[in-house]
């Protein structure tokens, strides 16, 4: 229902500019607010209500160019997480929504994997792949606890732009 508005450039380019401002927004917010990116709840004190707000906050992720991830972080903020809490809230629902996926496109295309690959080439991606994804979230809440959201709320408006003028001048050339 939702493709034929929200699958294009401009709704693209609209959801980067809006997901930008709202990074900047909550940043600016916690700022003023005087909290710190260590500042806030937990992830052990999580209520069933901060999921669920979080939980339908998801569903924005639907519009292609926002983030499941930004979603969940900058949900997570405004419920009153932690960076950290917020930022390994989100790399654990990765885990189920990533994992779910890839259990449900073994089982689809199991058979063809094997066949197209060795049983040992999928061991070690499968290793691989966990290991960098590990590596990546300790990175991450490292990065994001110490300096913030704010580099990327502005890359999203950057890029947004960067974009819009890309489309407007190739746009004007074609006709």
């Amino acid at each position: 229902m939702i493709k034929p508005y929200l699958f294009g450039p401009w709704p693209v380019v609209a959801a980067w500019l809006l997901g930008g401002i709202a990074i900047l927004a909550v940043s600016w917010r916690n700022r003023a607010r005087n909290q710190g990116t260590r500042s806030g709840t937990l992830l052990d004190d999580m209520t069933w209500r901060m999921a669920l707000i979080i939980g339908f906050a998801q569903c924005i992720a639907m519009w292609p160019g926002v983030s499941r991830s930004l979603v969940i972080v900058v949900g997570g903020l405004l419920v009153g997480l932690s960076m950290e809490a917020a930022v390994e809230y989100s790399f654990l629902m990765g885990l189920v929504t990533l994992g779910a996926a890839t259990a449900y496109d073994t089982l689809k295309h199991g058979r063809l994997m094997l066949q197209t690959f060795d049983h040992y080439a999928l061991i070690v991606g499968v290793a691989v792949a966990f290991i960098a994804a590990a590596v990546s979230v300790k990175w991450m809440v490292s990065y994001l606890s110490r300096h913030g959201l704010e580099i990327f709320g502005y890359y999203r408006v950057m890029i947004a732009i960067v974009t819009t003028v890309f489309l407007l001048t190739t746009k004007m050339i074609w006709i």
